[in-house]
């Protein structure tokens, strides 16, 4: 039986459009992070964890539709329920799974690119492993690929938990330069990411 998510209990905007909810997960002993994202096509969500109800309730109003998206194939998270409570699709990297999500979703497959939004793999990480941007808003969103926790640094993910480290190390070379990133674990680049970022490689 899978190991309970903890549950964040705010949800933050930490830029226009751009909503953020954390928690520490005992278990998996790091902090959980998910985003929803406003563009012109509509709410992208990734990484869902549970989220308070009041902060969820909050969430569930923002105009326009919604779709899922997960990074990774160890970030299916609560991305179900989720699914389920927006009336949402969710888009899973290709072969992530061993059984697509979207049979159990409540919107069925969804097909990228959702408008707006770039997929970039990022072999060499975690299976599946997928950076996702947005060039209008100079936006890069990671999963497990880089790191941004509470107490340590800037980093990318540690060699134990990669497929083939030093590919994805060479897979983070080619992405292009952008302005922001967001982290499925930890705190948020608001400036110069592609710069700092580079400098780990």
């Amino acid at each position: 039986m899978p190991e309970p998510l903890p549950i964040a209990t705010e949800l933050t905007e930490i830029g226009p459009g751009i909503f953020r909810w954390s928690a520490h997960s005992p278990h998996h002993q790091v902090e959980l992070t998910a985003h929803a994202v406003a563009t012109a096509g509509g709410w992208l969500i990734f990484d869902p964890i549970p989220l308070a109800p009041e902060p969820e309730t909050r969430l569930k109003q923002f105009p326009g539709r919604s779709a899922l998206a997960l990074t990774n194939g160890n970030h299916e998270r609560a991305a179900i329920r989720w699914s389920h409570a927006l009336a949402a699709p969710i888009w899973t990297p290709p072969g992530a799974f061993a059984e697509p999500l979207n049979a159990a979703a409540a919107g069925g497959a969804t097909l990228f690119p959702f408008p707006g939004w770039q997929i970039l793999p990022l072999p060499g990480g975690a299976p599946g492993e997928t950076a996702f941007f947005h060039p209008d808003q100079s936006l890069m969103v990671f999963g497990d690929a880089v790191v941004n926790l509470p107490g340590r640094t800037l980093e990318v993910l540690p060699d134990r938990y990669c497929v083939a480290p030093a590919r994805l190390r060479d897979s983070l070379k080619t992405l292009p330069r952008f302005e922001r990133a967001l982290f499925a674990h930890g705190q948020p680049l608001l400036s110069a990411a592609s710069d700092r970022i580079a400098a780990l490689l």
